[in-house]
């Protein structure tokens, strides 16, 4: 059986215990970490490289919003909150399930459940060999080159993939493509944006140029793409 890893990030000691005590009912799911501090969460959480992140949102520093725009490790997330108002963002941000405080057994089985079934149905895009994806698109299976890749754009739940011969379109969320991604090769730089490292020509604090596009950086991946660009 297949184990998953989960991290808990929650700065309320309580409410992260409660998490905790009810993944343990869970045989396939074991808690590689937990935090109450969400910026000590960020290298945790890149260390552990959890498939699942239980995140509350209203946390000093960061907020749960943040740390997931700033997390160069995607995993599938779970929010969890005393307000409701945050739900419309959350889901923006392609989160799996918004859980309200105070967290229910019942209700945390639903959100299970929803995992355990984006696991099952996750087959697009395919890494098939260390230098290429398969894709689909157009009714397709095109296979795209990883050397040929320029940047990568998210649109809503799609991906577009421009290269430098042209532009490929697949049904994707961008935070699942990247796991697909050589971390060494391509950096998130927005949360609308991923782009090959070694075709950028120039960048700024604010953006990065690549054949003749500028590409905005997003404030909270300013740290984590100038260490990158220090490799």
């Amino acid at each position: 059986m297949k184990k998953y890893k989960c991290f808990i990030v929650d700065d309320e000691p309580l409410a992260l215990n409660v998490i905790e005590q009810h993944l343990s009912k869970f045989s396939q799911f074991e808690v590689c970490g937990k935090s109450t501090d969400p910026v000590a969460a960020l290298g945790a959480i890149q260390e552990c490289k959890p498939d699942l992140l239980f995140l509350d949102i209203a946390m000093p520093e960061l907020t749960g919003l943040e740390l997931i725009a700033a997390m160069q490790h995607k995993p599938s997330v779970i929010l969890t909150t005393a307000y409701r108002d945050y739900a419309v963002e959350g889901f923006d941000l392609k989160v799996l399930d918004y859980l309200v405080k105070p967290v229910s057994f019942k209700r945390f089985v639903q959100s299970i459940d929803k995992f355990l079934e984006q696991q099952t149905t996750i087959h697009s895009p395919k890494k098939a060999a260390s230098d290429h994806l398969l894709i689909k698109a157009d009714r397709k299976t095109v296979r795209v080159d990883l050397a040929d890749i320029l940047y990568i754009e998210g649109v809503k739940d799609y991906v577009r993939i421009v290269t430098n011969q042209q532009r490929h379109i697949t049904k994707v969320g961008i935070s699942q493509f990247l796991k697909e991604l050589p971390v060494d090769d391509f950096i998130q730089v927005h949360k609308s944006f991923i782009v090959a490292k070694d075709k950028i020509s120039a960048y700024t604090a604010y953006d990065v140029e690549i054949g003749g596009v500028e590409i905005p950086i997003g404030r909270v991946y300013k740290e984590s793409f100038e260490k990158a660009m220090r490799k």
